[in-house]
């Protein structure tokens, strides 16, 4: 027992330094009027065409130097959660805007994002319904 006790000990200033880490998946409905819209992220994502109607979201987040309690704070507090939101134009952007930096932790976010396939890119970040064919 003073064994598993002397163990636990010396592993816990290596917890602190564990890096931690989830995919998380989320579907975001189109209206079927939008004719475009934009996406505002202060995270670098990479965009996929496909066959479906929504727009799916593949957010894969590592922290490292933190607790895994805090980590999981933020997957549950709506960090990286996504909203359509009609702001004069229609975009989509991060629930919790203030992205705030940890002091001390370091935090990866990779973004893919699957468009609608009858979406075309006109910029970095502002997408365009192709008009239906005959």
């Amino acid at each position: 027992m003073l064994n598993y006790i002397i163990l636990w000990l010396f592993m816990m200033p290596f917890q602190l330094s564990a890096q931690w880490s989830k995919t998380i998946h989320q579907s975001v409905a189109l209206p079927d009027t939008m004719t475009r819209f934009s996406i505002q992220s202060y995270t670098s994502f990479d965009t996929v065409f496909w066959i479906g109607s929504d727009i799916i979201l593949e957010t894969n987040v590592s922290m490292s130097g933190t607790k895994e309690s805090v980590f999981n704070f933020f997957i549950v507090s709506d960090r990286y959660k996504w909203q359509m939101v009609n702001e004069g134009n229609w975009m989509l952007k991060t629930v919790n805007t203030s992205m705030n930096k940890l002091q001390d932790v370091t935090e990866q976010v990779k973004i893919k994002m699957y468009i609608p396939e009858y979406f075309n890119q006109s910029m970095d970040s502002f997408f365009v319904r192709t008009p239906l064919k005959d």
